[in-house]
């Protein structure tokens, strides 16, 4: 049963929206601002035990649900994992209460927006702007419309681990070799060789809120571009801070998410066990890792989208809500490559008559 809340304006009952610039709540239409009330509620770490009991457990499917308008009464159908929208027919602003129930885990904290749309569009124009061959054109391209803010379901995981390595050291050191030249006269040149030494070694090390994106519709490597969130403002989840912002429920396989929290534990750890075991290189490391303590969080974090059409070519790029970095594709000025080009092959052919 989806639990529906409205939060008209108190003034004019008009909508109210989560204001990035203000840090509270804006009235659409006459433009009062209304704090948003503080909680001192800590966000704890929660064993991972409650974790792995959610990835066992079956994944409902998603319902679709019926919301009719208290001010228009226009039936809106959706997807019950669907946090905010607006009535289709009046703009009414909707949260549906019930989304993040939808699945086993519940997030406890938000990162509120702090880049707001003009702040995007801003950070996006001097990133575009970046770069000899990028289409300078676009920034001539409005695409304010296709720019919108989501709040993004994440994990993060923590863990203590206790390594053990081994593998074989390298040390250079260098022999005076004697050779012949092209003329047949004999000479000496310094030849590196390598010295190698079996050694095994363990260290501990603890990591903290590995960040893994819940959403299945951005690659993690591509979010990994945007990063980082400063965690340290984190805040109890309060519904009131997705007024006016895209927001649904995780929909990336849990298990798939903590896999990528490990496999990436896994290559810092053998990094650190590389430098343990290099002298000036290394041949055969082996790495045994015993995960402990693990915790974990599940939060909702701010990002931009926009996805646009140019020159008939899709592009797409995101911005981190909280800090304003920004990665995606660049279009190309086809003028300045070819260009380019051609004055290279005039500077080869000037070149070449030069000395012929």
């Amino acid at each position: 049963m989806s639990d529906f809340k409205e939060f008209p304006c108190p003034n004019c009952s008009s909508e109210l929206n989560y204001d990035a610039e203000k840090n509270d709540l804006k009235c659409l239409h006459c433009h009062t601002v209304f704090s948003i009330e503080k909680s001192d509620e800590l966000i704890a770490e929660i064993t991972i035990d409650s974790f792995n009991s959610a990835i066992s457990s079956h994944m409902l499917p998603i319902n679709d649900v019926n919301y009719k308008c208290s001010k228009c009464g226009q039936e809106t159908k959706l997807k019950e994992d669907i946090a905010f929208f607006e009535c289709r027919n009046c703009g009414n602003n909707v949260i549906n209460a019930s989304a993040y129930k939808s699945r086993t885990i519940v997030p406890s904290s938000i990162i509120p927006f702090a880049v707001s749309k003009d702040k995007a569009m801003e950070h996006f124009i001097a990133w575009i702007g970046k770069g000899f061959w990028n289409d300078s054109s676009l920034k001539e391209l409005s695409i304010a419309d296709n720019l919108v803010g989501h709040y993004i379901p994440f994990w993060t995981f923590d863990a203590n681990t206790e390594n053990q390595w081994s593998g074989q050291s390298g040390t250079y050191y260098y022999v005076t070799e004697s050779y012949r030249d092209s003329q047949g006269k004999s000479q000496t040149r310094s030849v590196r060789r390598t010295r190698w030494q079996y050694k095994e070694g363990q260290f501990s090390q603890f990591f903290n809120d590995i960040l893994i994106c819940g959403n299945q519709e951005i690659t993690q490597d591509y979010i990994n571009k945007i990063y980082p969130f400063h965690l340290d403002e984190l805040k109890p989840l309060n519904e009131k801070y997705l007024l006016g912002w895209n927001a649904k429920a995780f929909d990336k396989d849990m298990n798939d998410s903590y896999t990528l929290s490990k496999n990436f534990i896994t290559s810092k750890v053998e990094e650190m066990a590389a430098t343990y075991l290099a002298a000036d290189t290394y041949s055969g490391l082996e790495v045994s890792t015993e995960f402990c303590d693990e915790t974990y969080k599940h939060i909702i974090l701010p990002v931009w989208f926009c996805e646009y059409l140019f020159k008939d070519k899709k592009y797409f790029f995101i911005i981190n809500g909280q800090t304003g970095a920004i990665h995606g594709e660049k279009p190309l000025s086809t003028t300045k490559i070819v260009t380019a080009i051609v004055l290279a092959v005039i500077f080869v052919i000037v070149l070449f008559m030069a000395f012929s």
